[in-house]
């Protein structure tokens, strides 16, 4: 990744689906009915090389940041090393609006790690998304 940018997490396998779907951009979860939807999501973040380097999760609806919801992580240590970022969002959404989760660094060395499977366990996919129907907007 190009450092001090921000990219959209694409999402291109859907386990189950129910008032969601993935939009025509892979990074658009869209909501097919109006109501409160929760956003749970866990991103393997890995570096690749030694220093302190930073990363920052955050949710986009329609294409514009949501206030105050940006997380910033730090990634320490000398060589490698590897952390789960994992948190949830509460957005009120309309019919055909989209969610989207970006990330950032500061560092080409940090990227969100794919593992493959093995003998004892499956793979473990870069970012895993969540999206529930809540309940009705409020009125």
């Amino acid at each position: 990744p190009v450092i001090n940018t921000a990219y959209a997490i694409p999402f291109n396998v859907t386990a189950i689906a129910n008032r969601v779907s993935i939009g025509s951009s892979t990074s658009h979860i869209v909501t097919s009915i109006p109501g409160y939807y929760n956003f749970q999501f866990s991103a393997q973040i890995a570096k690749t090389s030694g220093s302190t380097m930073s990363a920052w999760v955050w949710p986009r609806v329609n294409g514009v940041d949501i206030v105050d919801s940006n997380t910033k992580l730090q990634l320490t240590g000398s060589s490698s090393s590897e952390m789960v970022a994992a948190w949830n969002f509460v957005l009120p959404m309309n019919a055909g609006d989209y969610f989207e989760l970006y990330w950032a660094s500061d560092h080409v060395d940090v990227i969100l790690k794919t593992t493959a499977a093995n003998a004892f366990s499956p793979a473990i996919p870069p970012v895993l998304l969540t999206a529930t129907f809540v309940s009705a907007l409020y009125t």
